[in-house]
């Protein structure tokens, strides 16, 4: 009987042994992937003009961190979707659909916030958004890195071209004009290997010649300060955005989210 004990205390090892390789052969289980966002036909799209997020009482080009968490925050609850640029050129160009809630982010110049705040915080909602980076101001004091505008284009952020110098446009000669763009769209190719179709014209500022040079430089979509929402067939290089400062509450921002005609200030 001792015998037999033996062999079945040696056959339980065996078993257990066995039953341990297996576990650790198994792979472990594969993530259930995401729900696909379904898309439909939009009707109209804000793109959303962003500068600096700070606390500089009376500068209307800027926005405190706590409002600008805040509209995040409403732009989540409410079930919107931002976008990138390329699917709102899609939609301007082809009507091509989108999902539901459309909504557009874009962050003009380049501050130090644009990193430490701003990429965090979207990244945090898994937004994306788009940066239009005045190309020469890298690396200077309160401007971004070329290293923090690596991170970001790693981790899903659009940067597009914004002048290498932000000069008011239309008032340059036609070969300053070329300089400050084609400047730009060589600076996003070598040192961010990007091929850059987007652009911001400086103050909101532009012409005929400049659109021409924008065209040659192979740019397909400009954004202006035009206020008011996009839609198909609009201009691609006369885009509509919607100004977001400190005086832009969060019943105005909700109001400039779906209509055409929103209210002043």
């Amino acid at each position: 009987m001792k015998r037999y004990g033996i062999l079945i205390a040696i056959a339980a090892l065996l078993l257990l042994a066995v039953g341990c390789a297996t576990d650790e052969a198994l792979p472990p289980p594969a993530a259930a992937p995401a729900p696909a966002v379904q898309t439909e036909r939009a009707d109209g799209v804000s793109v959303l003009m962003y500068h600096m997020i700070a606390d500089i009482p009376g500068n209307d080009a800027v926005l405190r961190e706590d409002l600008f968490r805040e509209q995040m925050q409403y732009l989540h609850d409410n079930g919107y979707h931002p976008i990138t640029l390329a699917q709102l050129e899609a939609y301007i160009d082809h009507d091509e659909p989108l999902p539901p809630k459309p909504v557009c982010i874009t962050f003009d110049d380049g501050y130090p916030d644009t990193y430490s705040i701003v990429y965090p915080i979207l990244k945090e909602y898994g937004f994306p958004w788009t940066l239009f980076m005045i190309g020469g101001m890298t690396d200077q004091p309160n401007r971004p890195t070329l290293a923090q505008l690596k991170e970001m284009r790693d981790n899903g952020v659009t940067i597009a071209n914004h002048t290498w110098s932000h000069p008011e446009l239309p008032y340059e000669s036609e070969e300053r004009q070329r300089e400050e763009i084609s400047r730009t769209q060589a600076w996003l190719k070598d040192e961010l290997g990007i091929d850059n179709r987007y652009f911001a014209y400086p103050v909101g500022l532009y012409d005929d010649t400049v659109k021409q040079v924008l065209r040659e430089n192979g740019i397909t979509l400009a954004v202006t300060m035009n206020p008011g929402r996009v839609r198909p067939g609009d201009e691609m290089l006369e885009v509509k955005r919607i100004w977001i400062g400190d005086r832009v509450d969060l019943e105005h921002f909700a109001d400039r989210l779906t209509h055409d005609h929103y209210r002043s200030l």
